[in-house]
């Protein structure tokens, strides 16, 4: 597929896991074929959820690819599903009940080549919805995380919501085609992220291109609202000893104090 001006697209993959939210869904995937960038792949995984096979006939752009978990595998196994059947050039993530911003696809394709990097990472808008008797309503709006990355730094804290970075194959590849840990029930991202960073940067866009939502309710969102804390110990002691020597007992000191405020001892992990 061709751009405007007539040069090849490299073709990217979007990443969709789902379950349980067919009243969400839709709305992600029309901003994702409503993309101003055409040259897509969206790859829904169904988590052995409701079967939202006539959602995705409805919108009949052969661009979707849809795949059915048998069984339950989580959001790091639907993810994981979903990059193992990925074709494109570069990757993007975002959940089935967050959007993309039209343009959004096309700025990060743009900076990726204008800045010659392999990741960059863009802000999201959040949308905190409270139940109003039949309907949600949008009760706050704010800047979703707002963190420049460092490469010591991204050891300690996540620097993006999933649905904010773009990364090539290459990056992936660099990897060793590094895959989230399916053992996490919370932080799998971050894990992951912390992967892609070691050899290559993360290149910061201050601009919001995405939204996602936060309903206020047990279990409003993918990741519901889990203890997120329960597993930084283990991705803290699988990433640690990659920070850079010059800031290795500022990373391992500033770690061990985020596990103790969370009330977790380090040395019951060997940290």
């Amino acid at each position: 597929m061709r751009n405007r001006y007539g040069n090849k697209e490299p073709l990217v993959s979007i990443v969709v896991p789902t379950y349980n939210r067919p009243e969400w869904l839709p709305i992600t995937l029309k901003s994702m074929v409503e993309q101003t960038y055409k040259n897509i792949e969206i790859i829904v995984v169904n988590d052995a959820g409701t079967n939202v096979e006539n959602i995705i006939d409805e919108f009949n752009d052969d661009r979707i690819k849809y795949i059915v978990h048998e069984k339950n595998k989580g959001l790091a196994g639907a993810r994981n599903t979903a990059m193992k059947n990925a074709t494109g050039d570069y990757f993007c993530w975002c959940d089935d009940d967050d959007f993309y911003l039209p343009l959004a696809i096309e700025f990060r394709m743009s900076q990726i080549k204008k800045l010659n990097a392999e990741i960059v990472y863009t802000r999201a808008l959040q949308n905190i919805l409270e139940r109003k008797d039949d309907h949600w309503e949008v009760v706050m709006r704010r800047l979703y995380w707002d963190m420049p990355f460092h490469r010591d730094k991204i050891l300690i804290y996540n620097i993006s919501p999933c649905l904010c970075p773009l990364f090539s194959r290459k990056a992936w590849d660099d990897t060793g085609n590094y895959l989230l840990d399916e053992t996490l029930t919370t932080s799998e991202d971050q894990d992951f992220w912390m992967g892609l960073s070691r050899k290559n940067d993360f290149h910061e866009l201050k601009l919001v291109d995405c939204e996602c939502t936060y309903r206020n309710v047990p279990n409003g969102q993918m990741s519901g609202n889990r203890n997120f804390a329960q597993n930084w110990p283990i991705i803290y002691k699988r990433w640690r000893h990659t920070a850079t020597p010059q800031n290795y007992e500022w990373v391992k000191n500033t770690q061990n104090q985020i596990l103790k405020n969370a009330g977790i001892n380090p040395s019951d992990y060997g940290l």
